[in-house]
């Protein structure tokens, strides 16, 4: 397709002239009244080709500005990023989704939305190393009907193993007070996974806080006590617990909505999950108290999402039913 070329929609009744194609399968159509709408290129058929006449007077096309070439691809995250599919469209008009991959690693993914009529997938394929991909492009009034992604993931390269990643997140949408380092202005962004490692000085208080004190005496003979401080920082290492109580997670929670409070706590749920993945924890415990069970419903549905863990009641004695373990 191109400018000039004259086309039906496939599910309405209107035809109309393309008069500019811009990124992400997107086309500006002029219909009746010289009123122009975006379009997907999916959604039309050309009924007739413009056929450039030299002789006629050359109408300048200006170039549509697309934010993708900005991303950075080198970050060792995996990342699902929401921009404008035009840069001077931010608050409205279409949306474009990208995977990217910004490891050495090479992903499969499957790619779902989620709306009342059911799961329906989007997009699927393979994405090679410092690499992006377009899973979905969409006008905002479509979005109203999806109320979330889905996405799975397998990743191979290296000597890196790790469970299938399977992720629900909520539908975003660009801003225009959303800034991020590694994306354009505007651009929203929900961290899949992250490889990133902590920088040596990091590592070396990491380790002073969990190295146990080994006393040594005149014969330097190891005892019982030191074998077992051992097994506990092994233990500690591939174990944690998470306190989901709003006060624990923010000193904010007073200027916060019920609604975003939750939010907060399935966050970093989903969070701490991706970073037990990453760590190749054996354990871990998710502390939501009893109450009217309202949040720990929400972690379990967080949790249903991951494949290959066991979800059980946390030791009763310790938590008094106010937790939920998770086996990896």
């Amino acid at each position: 397709m191109k400018v000039g070329d004259k086309v039906s929609f496939v599910n309405e009744k209107l035809n109309g002239v393309i008069k500019a194609v811009k990124p992400g399968g997107i086309i500006a159509v002029e219909i009746e009244d010289d009123f122009i709408i975006d379009a997907l290129e999916k959604d039309v058929v050309v009924t007739e080709v413009f056929i450039k006449n030299h002789s006629a007077e050359t109408t300048e096309i200006k170039k549509v500005e697309s934010t993708e070439a900005e991303f950075a691809l080198h970050t060792n995250e995996i990342d699902f990023v929401a921009i404008p599919a035009e840069k001077h469209k931010v608050l409205t008009g279409y949306v474009s989704y990208y995977l990217i991959n910004g490891t050495d690693n090479d992903l499969q993914y499957l790619f779902y939305s989620r709306s009342d009529s059911g799961v329906q997938l989007k997009s699927s394929g393979a994405l090679s190393a410092h690499n992006k991909v377009n899973v979905l492009t969409i006008n905002r009034p479509d979005i109203t009907d999806i109320s979330s992604f889905l996405i799975q993931l397998l990743i191979s390269g290296g000597n890196i193993v790790h469970h299938p990643v399977q992720k629900e997140m909520a539908v975003m949408l660009p801003d225009l007070s959303l800034k991020n380092k590694n994306y354009p202005d505007f651009t929203a962004v929900t961290s899949i996974l992250n490889f990133n490692q902590p920088d040596d000085s990091a590592l070396i208080k990491l380790k002073e806080l969990f190295e146990p004190e080994i006393k040594t005496g005149a014969t330097n003979k190891k005892t019982k006590d030191n074998r077992a401080s051992k097994n506990s920082q092994a233990i500690l290492l591939n174990y944690d617990e998470i306190d989901l109580h709003i006060e624990k997670l923010t000193d904010n929670s007073h200027l916060m909505s019920n609604f975003e409070m939750l939010e907060l706590q399935k966050s970093v749920v989903r969070q701490e999950m991706d970073k037990a993945i990453r760590k190749h924890y054996k354990k871990i415990v998710f502390i939501h108290g009893k109450g009217e069970g309202v949040l720990k419903n929400e972690v379990l549905k967080e949790l249903s999402v991951y494949n290959d863990i066991e979800i059980r009641e946390a030791d009763y004695s310790r938590f008094g039913g106010g937790a939920t373990e998770v086996i990896f």
